[in-house]
């Protein structure tokens, strides 16, 4: 496969990840809830439920310590050679003064790809050699989606902020926006407009069979069957 294909499945990707994003903002404006998810081994909280269970690429917002060891101890031998030794322990330092200055700056750290889970209560993510990390949405002090950068972040009251990104970023914009905001407020968060306006603008059923229509529900291209990344219900 060339170049040229790899951007194209990319592209085709994305077109639909975006739409499955429409169809979920269309599905929720009806009035329509989410149908849980089956999880097996994440065990939830009493009367939590799953919506969207998908890999997300995971950010956290913070500072390093700053620490770090310098380099040192006693040299015996030629004066030339003590010297040398020396100059370079110094540089050797100096390097990690510097590198450990450039630590402290606030800046996006952790990055990886990471599973992601999506309830009523909470996003998990699960991390390697730590296991699964819980961001509860009535812990959410700032909440901003980006889906046309296809990335999100939530900042916390006594946590550090998170960011998502990934092609299920428009999903999980509309979904959150959903649980975070409230039925009454989610459709007035700027961030997923563009993904409102195009849910609410005219258009022709691609379902329709025939001049029968088939029920607007999200459904997995190429099977017909609800797509499992957040299945809705009547």
């Amino acid at each position: 496969m060339g170049r040229n294909d790899n951007r194209a499945g990319t592209a085709q990707r994305e077109r639909d990840e975006w739409q499955l994003g429409i169809d979920w903002a269309r599905w929720l404006l009806s009035g329509n809830y989410p149908q849980p998810l089956t999880i097996y081994g994440l065990v939830l909280e009493p009367g939590e439920v799953a919506y969207v269970n998908t890999p997300a690429h995971y950010a956290r917002l913070y500072r390093g310590s700053g620490r770090y060891t310098q380099s040192g101890g006693f040299i015996i031998g030629h004066p030339a050679l003590v010297v040398g030794a020396l100059a370079a322990n110094a540089a050797v330092n100096a390097s990690r003064k510097a590198a450990a200055k450039r630590n402290t700056e606030l800046m996006w750290r952790d990055l990886q790809e990471v599973p992601t889970v999506a309830t009523n209560y909470r996003i998990l993510c699960q991390l390697p050699g730590r296991g699964w990390l819980s961001f509860y949405y009535n812990s959410v002090q700032e909440f901003y989606p980006d889906p046309v950068n296809w990335q999100i972040t939530f900042g916390f009251q006594n946590a550090e902020p998170l960011q998502l990104g990934g092609l299920a970023v428009p999903t999980l914009s509309i979904l959150t926006a959903w649980c975070v905001l409230g039925s009454d407020r989610w459709h007035g968060e700027p961030g997923i407009q563009p993904l409102l306006q195009a849910a609410t603008a005219p258009q022709i059923d691609p379902y329709a069979v025939q001049g029968e229509v088939v029920a607007d529900q999200p459904r997995e291209l190429g099977t017909g069957e609800p797509r499992g990344l957040g299945n809705l219900e009547p």
